[in-house]
């Protein structure tokens, strides 16, 4: 989610109609989930990095590895910053946040600590096409708290793609997966969400995991065979400013977040814990498929993580 996600201004300029929106042959969306399938190993090979002592660099070092080899291009390294007075463009080939940092992380020297959340955020291009996905790792044993919260936003993300279907609006999943996250508790982002995708990291339409004012106008849409979509919920355990709350129009508040001095890392200012999971799916005719998905995912919601 590199700037990948769209901010609360292009949520209000999204598309008008679903026309706008890219229609994939079937070709085409074998094309991107071929690149899928290249993230997908890059994001568990980061997985498996998620190890006490480990540097965030060593994380990413991970994911460049995988996509080297599959000779597929890293989309996050040097893009530009929002503010670029202020930030440089992003130096990593992924996102590598711990605990409050929610997106946009650098990589870096920081070592991982037992108990600590680490989200891994990978999109990468791949003879032409584009494919994005993210996933949050406990470090070690992790509090009840912190593994609820994975399972939460893990069930936010496959309740979404479980509601997929031809004719529905969008409007309508993000108003289920927001009841979803704030009845359990949960904060939830207001100025960043997934996307649609294909040629392009980012393309239309805007695709929030909770009910947005762009989805109120202009910014719904309606699912067609065809479309594919970048769905990504970050849910945030409610510290003593950030809460799970909902506006009089119906849209949720966001929790408050601070970009950090090197232009990129964003953290709750309360220092509260997040997790961020996202798979690139593709709209077929009697639901979705997911271009993102990894085997070793489908072992690893058998064997849950230990609990401190």
């Amino acid at each position: 989610m590199i700037r990948t996600v769209p901010s609360r201004s292009e949520l209000n300029d999204a598309p008008r109609r679903s026309s706008s929106i890219a229609i994939r042959s079937d070709e085409e969306v074998a094309g991107i989930a071929a690149c899928g399938r290249v993230v997908a190993e890059a994001l568990d090979a980061a997985r498996a990095a998620c190890v006490i002592g480990n540097r965030t660099a060593d994380v990413a070092a991970a994911v460049s590895e995988v996509l080297d080899s599959a000779s597929a291009e890293p989309l996050f390294v040097g893009r530009p910053a929002d503010d670029i007075e202020v930030g440089r463009p992003f130096p990593a080939v992924a996102c590598v946040c711990v605990d409050d940092e929610v997106i946009h992380g650098i990589p870096g020297d920081r070592r991982l600590c037992g108990g600590e959340i680490v989200s891994i955020d990978c999109g990468a291009r791949l003879d032409g096409w584009c494919a994005d996905a993210a996933v949050s790792v406990p470090v070690g044993p992790v509090t009840a708290d912190r593994l609820e919260l994975l399972e939460a936003t893990r069930t936010v993300l496959d309740t979404a793609i479980d509601l997929i279907r031809p004719g529905r609006r969008w409007s309508e999943i993000a108003r289920i997966l927001q009841e979803l996250a704030l009845d359990a508790g949960y904060g939830v982002m207001d100025d960043f969400t997934g996307h649609g995708i294909g040629r392009d990291l980012h393309e239309f339409p805007a695709v929030p995991t909770h009910l947005t004012r762009g989805l109120a106008g202009r910014g719904d849409f309606t699912l067609r065979p065809g479309m594919v979509l970048a769905i990504e919920p970050i849910l945030v355990l409610v510290g003593s400013v950030s809460g799970a709350a909902v506006r009089s129009d119906g849209t949720a508040c966001g929790v408050p977040v601070e970009t950090a001095a090197d232009g990129w890392t964003v953290r709750t200012t309360d220092a509260a814990v997040s997790a961020h999971f996202e798979h690139t799916v593709a709209v077929g005719r009697s639901g979705a498929t997911i271009l993102t998905a990894s085997p070793l995912r489908v072992e690893e919601s058998r064997h849950s993580p230990a609990v401190a």
